[in-house]
């Protein structure tokens, strides 16, 4: 009898705990719609070859002269899902060589998305209230890459802004041929 009382206990809590790990690996859900977009530090003119989330999609590639933590080249998404990696790459033509690397996205930045917090204009002192979740990719001087989580493109005219680092790395290099 005391067998049978003990099955029926351990069974469900089990059961619980397999699905609380479950939900701990899961991955994120979709957001209606977000912009992502590229940066670098001032003064370190580089191009951007590739950045691609989960293998799936990316920004175009091209030019990026400026602002680390700022939304420059951009992509409009809808209903996409939140990513859980970036893969960049990019060339350094002044020191002649090519970074690349990957990051993991922290399955936060999802949730952070849903929820980020509304900022003021200066200029005319008027609350925005249509927030974008804005994604930010930084390549920095010596092969960092930063990932970013917004609300505003950038600091410019705004009082409010949050941003929310979800990962960091170190891309490798190789020389360009």
């Amino acid at each position: 009898m005391h067998l049978v009382t003990m099955d029926k206990f351990i069974k469900p809590l089990i059961s619980i705990a397999c699905a609380l790990f479950l939900a701990g690996c899961s991955t994120t859900g979709k957001i209606d719609y977000m912009v992502a977009g590229v940066g670098t530090e001032n003064g370190n003119a580089i191009w951007g070859r590739s950045v691609v989330f989960d293998d799936t999609w990316g920004i175009p590639s091209g030019a990026i002269e400026c602002c680390y933590a700022e939304a420059g080249g951009t992509v409009s998404l809808y209903d996409q899902k939140f990513p859980e990696k970036v893969a960049v790459e990019w060339l350094d033509k002044s020191e002649n060589r090519i970074y690349y690397g990957e990051v993991a996205i922290d399955k936060a930045g999802y949730k952070l998305a849903k929820n980020l917090p509304r900022y003021t204009w200066v200029s005319t002192g008027e609350i925005e209230t249509n927030i974008t979740p804005y994604l930010i990719i930084g390549m920095g001087e010596t092969g960092e890459i930063k990932v970013w989580l917004t609300n505003a493109r950038s600091e410019r005219n705004r009082i409010g802004r949050v941003l929310h680092e979800l990962g960091s790395g170190q891309a490798q290099w190789r020389e360009e041929r």
